[in-house]
């Protein structure tokens, strides 16, 4: 059995052979082709992304087959954006890769030898920091103008230009947008305000994205000098799919989606055992359709409501609908096992172009193809929430 298979696209061959070659050449069993056959998978599939691969089948599934028992390495050969489920590590970056000459190769043989000593594949890099604040000297000359102008006007004038300022929480929950294989929010109960930043929400490596944070916090001078992730969950970085297509969405700050009811508790005592949670949904005028899903750590989908009819539907069910407003609506979900779960919420100028039925489970991949899909044209916005069920 070879040590390494390079899946490749049948237009890649000659570049394949060129990377099996240096492989080999550093003394690796190497085997090529678009998709491995037989019941014993290599230790490390190396799957060579191009502009033929990226939408090949049979690549793609190789490539999934791989990430899910922790044995996939990409590899760019050509300068292409990776097939959606594929953001959760860093690829090596060659391309352009030509079958003639050196170049790429060392680098090349560099990875594979690191992934099969320690069998890890590059994590995916964060965000870096945003440059250093612009020199605020000339903040300084302003309030000393604003000093004077405070004995002609009066304090009011300070304190409005004072409240306009943007908090350390604002500053930073514009910079977490960004972040892969993550959808963070600053916890309002510690705003950094104190020094200590809390994040919520979900990262599929919660202390680098912590450490991440703090470098864009210590960058911008905000006088954060630590940061939390107790209430960051976990999701499985091979199933970054399934936040990372709902992230591409997010065009706003949040505030649609809030749930309710901590501490959460798993009751054993009821038969299933349930724990209890409020979910509170607030749509805005232009909100013309909606859907919301359930995601698992594991990276697993579920259509709870797949439109706004489902939504006006629970009204005949035992949830404890109500909706004190137009657009506001607030309902009951019974949570069946303990840790981690989350909700997310799209919303939509129009109805979704491609819907599962209410209770449809799909993969990370799955989903986030089903998600591109319809979701192709129009304007949307996406809310997550993360929340922790606990034993009672």
């Amino acid at each position: 059995m070879s040590d390494i298979f390079v899946s490749h696209a049948a237009a890649d061959v000659a570049r394949a052979a060129a990377v099996a070659e240096a492989l080999r050449r550093a003394g690796h069993a190497v085997a090529t082709g678009q998709r491995e056959e037989g019941e014993a998978p290599a230790r490390l599939s190396l799957v060579l992304w191009s502009r033929a691969s990226v939408d090949d089948n049979a690549v793609l599934d190789q490539a999934e087959a791989a990430n899910a028992r922790g044995g996939y390495l990409g590899v760019l050969i050509d300068e292409v954006t990776l097939p959606f489920g594929f953001g959760g590590s860093t690829p090596v970056d060659v391309a352009p890769f030509r079958e003639s000459g050196e170049g790429g190769r060392a680098t090349l043989v560099q990875a594979v030898g690191t992934f099969m000593a320690t069998g890890q594949a590059p994590v995916a890099a964060l965000p870096p920091p945003p440059p250093p604040p612009v020199d605020r000297s000339g903040t300084r000359k302003l309030a000393a103008l604003l000093a004077l102008l405070v004995v002609v006007f009066g304090a009011v004038g300070w304190f409005l230009f004072r409240s306009n300022a943007p908090t350390t929480g604002e500053l930073i929950e514009a910079q977490l947008g960004k972040t892969p294989c993550a959808w963070l929010r600053v916890d309002p109960v510690q705003d950094g305000s104190n020094g200590t930043l809390g994040l919520t929400g979900v990262a599929g490596d919660p202390a680098q994205a912590g450490a991440a944070v703090l470098e864009i916090a210590r960058a911008g001078e905000m006088g954060v000098t630590r940061v939390s992730t107790d209430k960051v969950a976990r999701i499985d970085p091979r199933e970054c799919a399934a936040i990372d297509e709902p992230r591409k969405l997010r065009a706003s700050p949040g505030g649609r989606l809030l749930v309710t009811g901590e501490p959460f508790v798993l009751d054993t005592a009821l038969t299933p055992a349930q724990a209890l949670a409020r979910v509170q949904i607030s749509l805005d005028p232009a909100d013309r359709s909606m859907a919301l899903f359930g995601v698992e750590p594991s990276g697993v989908v579920t259509w709870v409501l797949p439109d706004k009819a489902s939504l006006d539907a629970l009204k005949g069910a035992d949830v404890g609908l109500t909706s004190a407003a137009p657009n506001r609506y607030e309902f009951s979900v019974y949570p069946d096992h303990l840790g981690w779960t989350g909700l997310f919420l799209v919303v939509g100028a129009q109805p979704l172009a491609v819907a599962k039925p209410q209770g449809t489970v799909q993969s990370a991949r799955e989903f986030a193809a089903t998600l591109r899909k319809a979701t192709a044209t129009g304007k949307w916005d996406a809310d997550m929430v993360w929340f922790r069920i606990d034993p009672k």
